[in-house]
């Protein structure tokens, strides 16, 4: 249970998870096909992906289906920044890969209810900078890796009214590293000790939270539909590793303590809320061979207002203002079947920030975002195979120095992170 501090501690100390992935840090890679169509699935015709997108769609599949697969996310990024002395220099984000898995069955139960579980990942964060880089002291590697596992079960009520509801266990595990800096000391009449960092390993936390879903899904025609889904915040506690250790301080400095008494190697807890969101789409069916689909996902980002985290005595109680504002994030997505063997996909999305001016840091060091992707599935009877890329295009950042969250005179440039996505499904 030592999870929420790794992730509290992580985003209280301010980290910068890049272009990794979606603003805030939600990520919404549930599927091949999802990805493809930039998360607008929540009204048209369903696979087994349905349970994380629309699971109420999921009276609409016949018999049992499953699906696994995998997304990689490849970011890539650069800060250029400019000392208190006027000093200027670019600093790269180590270029790192992740693998986002996912998996889902299905069952139908009977002709008005249906069974769906599925494993995905809504929230993560991770980069690595230069250990030395000048913005260290706000942080410098994070990895905040999550999955959740969330069974559903979907009613008929109607012949075109569908609802679903669910319970999510969601897992949550973070490390983080980031440094302190202390100044020159004077220890005795004409001694004074030069300064330096030392560093902050937060390690080992780990936590299990539960929250639950709503969703529901109405079709008005043969080519008119809509869909809606409910997902809660997830309250997560945890306790997590810390630990200090010099890095180019005078060790007679490192070892006062009148200079280092607070830090004590031990336990911190904190409490973390996963923000909760409501997410709609609007599909419309020309032709029974093309569905075009628009939609949104409304995350309340102001639930991550501040960070209170409880690090070991004498330090106690330290608390870290976020102040984030509720953001938004349109999509759009268009899906032509061309043969019974190749359907062809393609989507757009503009996800917006939720930092503010006021409070930002190197959490999320990027504006909003475009994004753009493009796919196929591949049907052979029982099995598909859908394949899928998007390119992420984000918008630079600037920031002042400030002290409350050590940030430096920077700019985050315009980068950009590619995903390549891989689902395979059965039909039994």
């Amino acid at each position: 249970m030592k999870t929420c501090v790794r992730l509290a501690l992580m985003l209280c100390f301010v980290a910068s998870a890049g272009n990794v992935f979606a603003e805030g840090f939600g990520l919404y890679e549930w599927s091949s096909r999802g990805v493809a169509l930039g998360g607008a699935a929540m009204a048209r015709k369903p696979d087994a992906s349905s349970v994380a997108y629309n699971p109420a769609l999921l009276t609409r599949l016949s018999g049992a289906r499953a699906m696994v697969g995998v997304s990689a996310v490849m970011p890539r990024g650069k800060v250029q920044w400019t000392d208190e002395h006027g000093k200027q220099g670019t600093t790269t984000l180590k270029r790192l890969n992740w693998f986002i898995p996912h998996a889902y069955f299905t069952r139908q139960l009977n002709d008005d209810w249906v069974f769906g579980i599925g494993e995905y990942t809504r929230f993560g964060l991770g980069f690595e900078y230069p250990h030395d880089w000048i913005g260290r002291h706000n942080i410098y590697e994070v990895e905040l890796t999550t999955f959740s596992i969330n069974p559903n079960i979907a009613w008929r009520a109607t012949e075109n009214l569908s609802v679903a509801a669910g319970v999510e266990v969601m897992y949550v595990s973070l490390d983080l590293r980031k440094r302190v800096a202390v100044g020159d000391v004077t220890v005795a009449p004409g001694l004074t000790l030069k300064g330096g960092d030392f560093d902050v390993n937060i390690r080992n936390a780990d936590a299990w939270g539960v929250g639950g879903n709503f969703a529901l899904h109405y079709k008005f025609n043969e080519q008119w539909a809509v869909g809606l889904q409910y997902k809660s915040k997830v309250r997560v506690h945890a306790f997590g590793d810390v630990s200090y250790n010099n890095i180019d301080m005078n060790p007679m400095l490192y070892s006062n303590p009148r200079v280092m008494g607070n830090q004590k190697n031990g336990t911190a807890h904190s409490v973390v809320v996963f923000p909760d969101s409501v997410s709609a789409g609007l599909a419309y069916m020309p032709i029974p061979e093309l569905s075009l689909e628009a939609g949104f996902v409304w995350t309340r980002w102001s639930a991550f207002n501040s960070l209170n985290i409880h690090f070991p005595q004498p330090m106690g109680k330290q608390d870290t203002p976020k102040h984030w504002r509720d953001a938004w994030r349109f999509n759009a997505g268009i899906e032509y079947e061309m043969c019974d063997r190749l359907t062809l996909r393609g989507g757009y999305v503009y996800d917006q920030t939720p930092m503010t001016e006021a409070y930002e840091d190197y959490l999320v060091p990027t504006n909003d975002r475009h994004i753009w992707s493009a796919g196929i599935g591949l049907n052979f009877d029982a099995w598909t195979v859908d394949l899928s890329a998007a390119f992420i295009d984000a918008i630079g950042r600037r920031y002042q120095a400030d002290a409350r969250t050590h940030t430096v005179r920077s700019r985050a440039k315009a980068s950009d992170t590619y995903i390549y996505s891989l689902s395979v499904g059965y039909k039994f």
